[in-house]
């Protein structure tokens, strides 16, 4: 992103008194950049008729709906991006990113009390602008992905004009230890891809947050059509478990456990470090001269959290 400067209230202030704002969950919404189409009564209309999705509730931290309100009234405009995150030291919060008049403005808060933390905006990079159409609201698109992961968490959703798969929406659900990024047709709520990943922020969200862990998930959901590029191979088994709450197995074991997963591959660093309070190893492969593996090992019981795979040349 280019220089960004923080942008005062005042003028959030004058935006707000002079644009109406859209609201996600209208099913007649057409995106454009340059001006939103919702009146206030629109948007007071969607906010009652609209339900967040089920497994979006929470006792604890906003609602991702609650959310897109709270950036919309921050920053009028269009909403391009909304997604909940965990910071390393456990805190929840929201990025969001809307555009309004050939401007981005990037929002981060406090996902429990909606507590701005964040507020700085940018001139719309060519290739983010959104293009003026008819398109599936944010709750549509939500709802699509939680049928092709049923039971999941919507922790993102982004509206994206992609090269080859024209307007569609990014969105990640978070179901037990694994991410999975399903990509969806703008237009019809068309499942386009489904791909998926052990993640340490979904592990984390399902033990930690969600309030219902899931003590076991499938490799990939139902209707998904392929595994992430980085591949979740099948984990290797630590020979030794943690015998209490400070054990944890050993560097070298980690290092077995990452090389095992690239056949022919070298170990090329390790790290142990704290992740969102998981005692972790960080463990990087290089396979041929080309590929790198990342893996995040729990260092209790040796279960691999996390692994990408990367062209590196």
């Amino acid at each position: 992103m280019k220089k960004v400067k923080l942008f005062s209230l005042l003028a959030v202030s004058a935006l707000a008194a002079a644009v109406a704002v859209p609201t996600f969950a209208a099913s007649s919404d057409r995106l454009v950049v340059a001006q939103a189409t919702n009146g206030s009564a629109a948007l007071q209309a969607g906010a009652q008729a609209a339900q967040a999705p089920a497994a979006q509730t929470s006792q604890n931290f906003m609602t991702m709906k609650a959310a897109m309100e709270l950036a919309l009234k921050e920053a009028p405009g269009v909403l391009k991006s909304i997604s909940f995150d965990i910071a390393d030291n456990g805190y929840l919060y929201y990025d969001a990113e809307v555009h309004y008049n050939n401007t981005e403005y990037d929002l981060k808060f406090d996902a429990v009390n909606g507590t701005l933390y964040t507020s700085k905006q940018d001139r719309i990079d060519w290739d983010e602008a959104i293009p003026a159409g008819s398109y599936i609201t944010y709750e549509q698109a939500a709802e699509a992905a939680l049928k092709e992961v049923a039971g999941g968490f919507v922790s993102k959703l982004e509206l994206e004009n992609r090269r080859y798969d024209g307007m569609v929406y990014d969105a990640q659900v978070w179901l037990g230890d694994y991410e999975y990024t399903v990509i969806l047709d703008a237009d019809d709520a068309k499942v386009i891809r489904t791909t998926y990943e052990r993640e340490s922020d979904a592990a984390y969200y399902n033990r930690y947050v969600s309030g219902s862990p899931v003590t076991e998930t499938p490799s990939a959901p139902s209707g998904a059509t392929s595994s992430a590029a980085s591949g979740t191979s099948s984990q290797a088994q630590p020979s030794q478990t943690a015998q209490n709450g400070s054990s944890r197995i050993t560097m070298d074991r980690a290092r077995e456990i990452a090389q095992g997963q690239v056949p022919g591959g070298r170990v090329t660093d390790v790290e142990f470090e704290y992740e969102h309070g998981f005692a972790v190893y960080e463990v990087e492969v290089r396979e041929g001269y080309f590929w790198e593996h990342k893996f995040v090992i729990d260092a209790s019981s040796g279960e691999i959290l996390f692994t990408e795979k990367e062209f590196d040349d």
